[in-house]
């Protein structure tokens, strides 16, 4: 399994597993890619970007991953809690990792913003993590 596959594998089980966030979201509402008409608040894996760390395939990967909250609250409070919850729950994605081992977390930033419906606030956690495949 690619790093990549794991990592996102690990990100949906994690959380899925932190039961202050399945409290604030209702549920399990975590997905990498939301079905249409999923209830609001739900939590999606948006792009995931991945380089290799050295010229040496299995050396290792450096991730960019974003993480989406949308909701349909009238104020991005809700939102807010949420991205709050996932920064908190991401030091336990290691122990949902397969095949490859968490090296770093890092350069978490978040961002909120109404889009243009005008009804649903969508935040977004932005994180690096570096992985290696276990040997």
């Amino acid at each position: 399994m690619s790093g990549q596959a794991a990592l996102r594998g690990a990100i949906v089980a994690g959380l899925a597993a932190d039961p202050a966030l399945l409290a604030l979201i209702g549920g399990p509402r975590i997905h990498d890619g939301a079905p249409r008409g999923c209830p609001h608040p739900f939590v999606e894996l948006g792009a995931v970007e991945t380089r290799l760390l050295t010229a040496e395939r299995g050396e290792g990967e450096r991730h960019a991953v974003d993480i989406h909250v949308l909701s349909r609250r009238p104020a991005r409070g809700e939102v807010a809690a949420i991205l709050d919850a996932i920064e908190a729950a991401l030091p336990t994605l290691a122990a949902h990792l397969v095949g490859h081992r968490l090296i770093h977390i890092a350069d978490p930033v978040s961002r909120s913003e109404r889009l243009r419906n005008g009804r649903t606030w969508r935040g977004r956690l932005s994180v690096r993590i570096v992985t290696e495949p276990l040997a």
